[in-house]
């Protein structure tokens, strides 16, 4: 691989030679020839590539030899081989190993991988075809040519070998003691950064490009066990798949949290206790909430017009502690308390222009001594604010229902109770209001009908 070269022969006898004669092809460079010990040293100059010979010739005192005549050739080559990579294309994605790379190079040019191990040598027609296993990752292949003398050329292809799942790891947690747990992760894939997918319960959580260690929110759980399911999805989609089920026990007081199957404590109970007094658990108070306990609820909740799903939320615990029926044929209003009658008030409901809707609502918002805000509606256009006070219309207390613009309120106007003088909301003396709300929870269901 280099223009000048220095021959160096070796001759048993060195010292009986005589007439010592060398041509590097047509040129006679005897007058550069030197002897070395057991050498004949001839001294190249700078050659072009291609093939040269080199004839050396001298005289011996042999009897049986009487001259020495020796002819070697060789080929100077400076230059890099060809080299061409039609396979991989650039950014190919492979999900399999091994693969194939291919192209066409000099003729018996060693063609290999930078750190990959193989190797194949190009043939006479200058083709190649190298299989090789990469491992996986982002990789820059830099795929080189050999020649004989050791000139070489490179190419260098960009490739993702993905042919594994992402690793995922999640820390084991069993029973926790708070409502809103966080999940320890890891994640990690050698080729990109892996979507992280969690759901609780079959309802998605959480869904991000992550890698590496980091605490993934949940939310706000209810009391009880919840099956989490992880997993960890790559860009090729190979995906691993990590479940786990954990207890949520947050609360031993009621009303604090949801229950739901797997809950325990003595919030579980009391929950008994109330299903118990309304007339829909039969069993004993286990404090576990188990398939008596589920089943009581959904019969509970169905006894009560609620959507039926067996878990105890805030709208089921606030109709175990009571419940608001509001009877306009009467204009009477029924607070029920663990199921029976507490207290009953006359009330004032809509005008004929303004009826009170009948259905069944919840409370959604309550207020001590509330500021009158005017309703969009036609009645009350050119109406200002009225701050609380005397002339408050809403009097000192605000019981928001779940239809809109519809409250049960306090009034200034005391003599309107006992008739149909509303604009839709249910009014009630102040006294009698003020009385109310100290039992009234948001999420208490409130039937209204004729």
């Amino acid at each position: 691989m280099h223009s000048t070269i220095t021959l160096r022969v070796t001759v048993r006898g060195i010292q009986k030679l005589r007439d010592v004669r060398a041509h590097i092809d047509d040129q006679d460079v005897s007058a550069s020839v030197t002897i070395d010990g057991d050498h004949v040293v001839i001294p190249g100059e700078r050659l072009a590539d291609g093939r040269h010979t080199v004839a050396m010739a001298a005289s011996t005192g042999n009897l049986y030899r009487r001259r020495l005549d020796r002819t070697w050739q060789f080929t100077v080559d400076t230059k890099p081989p060809s080299l061409t990579v039609e396979t991989p294309a650039k950014e190919t994605v492979f999900t399999m190993t091994p693969i194939t790379i291919s192209g066409t190079a000099e003729a018996a040019a060693a063609i290999s991988v930078e750190d990959i191990e193989g190797s194949t040598v190009a043939t006479s027609d200058g083709s190649y075809s190298l299989t090789v296993t990469p491992p996986d990752g982002k990789l820059n292949l830099t795929i080189q040519a050999r020649d004989r003398a050791g000139n070489t050329s490179t190419i260098e292809r960009r490739i993702v070998v993905d042919t594994t799942a992402p690793s995922l790891w999640v820390e084991a947690m069993g029973t926790v003691r708070t409502a809103t747990p966080q999940l320890s992760v890891n994640v990690n894939d050698a080729a990109c950064t892996p979507r992280l997918k969690v759901t609780v319960d079959g309802k998605p959580v959480y869904a991000k490009r992550k890698t590496g260690s980091r605490l993934v929110e949940l939310g706000e759980l209810a009391e009880g066990t919840h099956a989490i399911v992880l997993r960890a999805i790559d860009d090729v989609g190979h995906q691993e798949t990590k479940s786990l089920t954990i207890l949520v026990d947050s609360s031993e007081t009621l009303g604090e949290a949801t229950l739901m199957e797997g809950a325990v404590g003595k919030d579980v109970e009391q929950l008994q206790k109330l299903l118990k007094q309304n007339g829909v658990y039969s069993q004993s108070l286990t404090g576990v909430y188990d398939a008596a306990t589920i089943k009581a609820v959904r019969k509970f909740q169905q006894k009560t017009n609620q959507p039926v799903d067996g878990i105890a939320g805030p709208i089921v615990l606030a109709s175990l502690t009571g419940r608001i029926v509001i009877d306009q044929s009467e204009l009477r209003l029924y607070f029920y308390l663990h199921g029976k009658l507490k207290l009953t008030y006359r009330v004032a409901t809509g005008m004929p222009a303004y009826p009170t809707p009948n259905g069944s609502f919840r409370v959604v918002v309550m207020a001590k001594n509330p500021t009158w805000i005017p309703p969009d509606s036609p009645w009350a256009k050119g109406l200002e604010p009225i701050p609380p006070g005397d002339g408050n219309p809403l009097g000192t207390r605000w019981i928001g229902l779940s239809a809109p613009g519809v409250g049960i309120h306090g009034t200034n106007a005391d003599w309107s109770i006992g008739s149909y003088a509303s604009h839709g909301c249910v009014r009630m003396h102040i006294w009698e209001v003020e009385e109310l709300f100290e039992y009234v929870k948001v999420g208490m269901p409130v039937v209204i009908r004729w």
